[in-house]
C-alpha cells in the first residue's frame, strides 16, 4: 500500500533534526531537488520580495514569514514531513493519536508530494518552507511541470505492488500518475469526498473533504498496522466506515478505480466542524500531544 497525499501550505514551526546542509545521505531525487533550491535562490536574490512573493503565489498575510523561511531552507532545523505539515488533512489524520505501529507505517508508506522536494516519505526530514507546485521558478518554469518527468524516473523505487490510494489535490496529482498496469505500481484508487449541500445534493466541500481524507488515512494506517489487509475497495470501504464515513460509489477508470466517498453530514466524518485553527486553538501539539515530540 502507498497513500499519496498533498502537502500543506501551513507548516508547524521549529524542529530538532539536522538541517539539510548537514545531511550527507544523497537520494536519487537529490539532483532535481538541488535544481529547485538553486532556482529558488535566484528568485530570492532577484528584484525584490514583492516579485518573489508573486512568483511563489504567497498571500500578503504570510509573504514576509514565508520568504524568511525559504531563505533559511538549508540551515533551518528539520522534522519529519508528517509532523511538519499542519493543514486540515493533517489535522484530520492526527485527530486521534496514531498508534506507534501505525506511525511506523505512515513514515514508510505515506508519499507526500511537494513543489520543493518532489515527493517525500512521511518520515523524511523537512524544514519550514513555502513553495507550492503551481509556483514558477527562474529557469525551471511551473514546478508541477518540472517534476513530472523526474518523478517518473524516481517513483518506481518508492512503490510496491499494493494499492496506490490517491488523496492528492489536482495540483499535486498533476506531478505524477502511474504509467499503467504494466508499471511497478499497483492498482490506482483515486478518492474524492462528497458531502451533503443545503439543497440536498452532494458536492466537494473543501474543509469536510480535507478533514475526511485525513481521517481515512489514519484509519488505513491503523488497519495496516493491525495486520488487516488493504488490498481492494472492500478494505478501503471498511476503513472509511471506521473513520465515520457514510457510503461510497465505485467507478472503473482506464487507470484503475475512482471512489467517491460520502460523508454523513456537511461537516465531515464524526461531525467535526469549524476550521483547522478552530479545531486547534494553540498549535498542532495541542491537537495531538505526542505528534511533535518525535
Amino acid at each position: 500500500m502507498r497513500i499519496l497525499l498533498p502537502p500543506s501550505e501551513s507548516k508547524n514551526p521549529g524542529g530538532r533534526g539536522l538541517p539539510l546542509a548537514r545531511r550527507r545521505r544523497r537520494q536519487p531525487i537529490q539532483d532535481s531537488r538541488d535544481l529547485v533550491l538553486q532556482a529558488l535562490d535566484r528568485l530570492l536574490a532577484g528584484d525584490g520580495d514583492l516579485d518573489a512573493a508573486r512568483s511563489l503565489l504567497l498571500p500578503d498575510s504570510v509573504a514576509a514569514d514565508a520568504l524568511a523561511d525559504n531563505r533559511r531552507i538549508r540551515t533551518a532545523p528539520t522534522m519529519a514531513a508528517l509532523d511538519r505539515y499542519a493543514g486540515v488533512v493533517y489535522d484530520g489524520l492526527f485527530l486521534q493519536p496514531l498508534s506507534q505501529a501505525a506511525r511506523a507505517v505512515a513514515d514508510r508508506e505515506l508519499l507526500i508530494f511537494s513543489g520543493l522536494f518532489g515527493v517525500l516519505r512521511g518520515g523524511d526530514p523537512v524544514p519550514a518552507y513555502r513553495v507550492p507546485a503551481k509556483a514558477a521558478l527562474p529557469g525551471l518554469g511551473v514546478l508541477s511541470t518540472f517534476w513530472r518527468p523526474r518523478l517518473e524516473a524516481v517513483m518506481p523505487a518508492l512503490l510496491d505492488r499494493g494499492l496506490l490510494i490517491d488523496l492528492r489535490s489536482a495540483d499535486y496529482a498533476a506531478m505524477w500518475q502511474p504509467a499503467g498496469r504494466g508499471s511497478r505500481a499497483g492498482e490506482l484508487v483515486s478518492v474524492r469526498v462528497l458531502s451533503p449541500r443545503p439543497d440536498g445534493s452532494l458536492g466537494v466541500i473543501s474543509f469536510a473533504s480535507k478533514l475526511a481524507k485525513g481521517r481515512l488515512t489514519a484509519a488505513l494506517l491503523e488497519r495496516r498496522a493491525a495486520g488487516q489487509p488493504v488490498q481492494d475497495v472492500a478494505d478501503i470501504s471498511a476503513a472509511w466506515a471506521a473513520a465515520g464515513g457514510s457510503d461510497l460509489i465505485e467507478r472503473r477508470t482506464p487507470l484503475g478505480v475512482a471512489l467517491e466517498l460520502i460523508t454523513a453530514t456537511a461537516t465531515g466524518p464524526a461531525g467535526v466542524t469549524g476550521s483547522a485553527r478552530a479545531l486547534n486553538p494553540g498549535s498542532a501539539r495541542a491537537l495531538n500531544p505526542g505528534r511533535l515530540a518525535r
